[in-house]
């Protein structure tokens, strides 16, 4: 579906950081994001909703106010550790207006570690082990209302991952 107006704005701030083996990062971010009257796809929608749209701009579903991501590595003797959190405050959902709430704020944090080595006639080979969500928060990502939205989706849960690879 399509809206006839639309408005999107943000900024983002970015700072990095590197000194000997140590490296850090902060983003953030803001964006707002309108619609107003659905000119396609209107059977998809309730009738209340459609009326209300026509005449007034509402926040997009795909709209998420602030966003902050941080993290931090260090490299000591080949073996590299990271660590990073993301932060949301939450997509859009319906309330008193079409999409005029959002779902609660989330925060995730993950963790790696890794370690480059040789071994025998193989050079360039890292070995990679990651724990993705930590505190393995669960959270919402869309809660099925809103306009356009449809189905629930979730965040994923705690994941823990190993990788080897080879430098070609």
């Amino acid at each position: 579906f399509n809206y006839a107006k639309g408005r999107q704005y943000g900024g983002e701030l970015t700072v990095n950081y590197t000194r000997h083996n140590f490296t850090a990062y902060a983003n953030a971010s803001y964006e707002r994001a309108v619609g107003k009257d659905i000119n396609s796809s209107q059977f998809q929608f309730d009738p209340g909703d459609l009326a209300y749209i026509a005449g007034n701009y509402i926040p997009l579903d795909h709209q998420q106010l602030g966003s902050l991501s941080a993290g931090a590595s260090y490299t000591w003797d080949g073996t590299h550790l990271s660590a990073d959190l993301l932060f949301g405050t939450g997509l859009r959902k319906d309330g008193a207006t079409p999409n005029g709430e959002s779902v609660p704020a989330y925060v995730t944090v993950n963790l790696g570690v890794s370690h480059d080595f040789d071994v025998g006639g193989f050079k360039g080979l890292t070995a990679r082990f990651d724990v993705l969500n930590v505190l393995d928060e669960i959270y919402t990502i869309r809660d099925g209302t809103g306009v356009g939205v449809g189905a629930p989706q979730f965040g994923a849960r705690r994941g823990f991952f190993f990788g080897l690879s080879k430098a070609i």
